[in-house]
């Protein structure tokens, strides 16, 4: 397929976005240049620009908002300001992935900011297509407890929050939920499932693989929680996992539009999340 082809990997944090960002571009997908660094907690590195990742941290700021944030973000709440972000946005695209046909675009703050990035990377020549990680919320909840001392509640929340954001803005594109245990236990069949359902040529020589199952491992996957999480949290984890299985489904879109509903105007009651 010719022209540029965006691979915007859509999830929440700490749920397996950098294992397969990082994955993609060993197989080919060009990285941003200026790539932040590897942590204690992700020591095989984030995959995801540095200065991309202080924009969306901007621009969320700039509409009272925070990376841990619960709510919904309404872009309109930046204001006049929203178009000088789109300009900057698009000069720090070019100047992270200069003219590469494919690249991998990854920062979970994205999935409440899709809609911005969809146009920006749309009126910049790409065509967008999705890669979306799903793992257990209880898993996510003991990882952000533990990296960042939130309670568990804030951390199902924002999973919730993230998940329900970004499976609602990338239904119309081409995308691909994959449970992030099943890429980890058998990437290539997951990757020969992307490379069908968005049309993406990865690279898939034996070097290629090397790599990949070098990078891979099961010291990635540090947490494995399995405490109850309130039912929309689990309801909305089971039909996310139906998606990656059976594909999407207008009744399985219904059900978690439900939810996203519910839990938004859950929202309204709580005036005092993080900012």
């Amino acid at each position: 397929m010719s022209g540029k082809t965006a691979l915007v990997v859509l999830g929440m944090h700490r749920s397996g976005t950098s294992s397969v960002a990082g994955a993609l571009a060993l197989l080919g997908a060009t990285a941003p240049q200026t790539l932040m660094q590897p942590a204690e907690d992700n020591p095989k590195g984030f995959w995801e620009s540095e200065v991309l990742a202080g924009l969306n941290d901007r621009l969320l700021a700039a509409g009272g908002s925070t990376w841990h944030d619960w709510r919904r973000f309404d872009l309109a709440s930046v204001g006049e300001a929203l178009a000088g972000f789109r300009a900057e946005a698009a000069d720090k695209l070019a100047a992270e992935f200069g003219d590469a046909d494919l690249i991998v675009l990854k920062d979970p703050r994205i999935c409440r900011l899709f809609g911005f990035w969809r146009g920006v990377l749309e009126d910049s020549g790409y065509r967008v297509v999705v890669v979306s990680p799903v793992r257990p919320p209880a898993e996510v909840a003991a990882s952000l407890m533990t990296r960042n001392a939130m309670s568990r509640s804030h951390a199902l929340r924002l999973w919730l929050r993230h998940v329900s954001d970004a499976e609602r803005a990338s239904r119309t594109l081409p995308r691909r939920v994959l449970a992030w245990s099943d890429f980890i236990a058998d990437w290539r069949r997951q990757v020969d499932r992307m490379s069908r359902d968005l049309g993406v040529a990865f690279d898939r020589s034996p070097q290629a693989e090397a790599r990949v199952d070098d990078f891979l491992s099961a010291e990635l996957k540090r947490q494995n929680a399995d405490e109850r999480v309130p039912d929309q949290v689990r309801r909305a984890h089971q039909l996310l996992l139906l998606t990656a299985r059976d594909g999407d489904h207008p009744d399985l879109q219904r059900a978690l539009d439900d939810i996203r509903q519910a839990f938004d105007q859950a929202c309204d009651l709580f005036q005092d999340a993080p900012c």
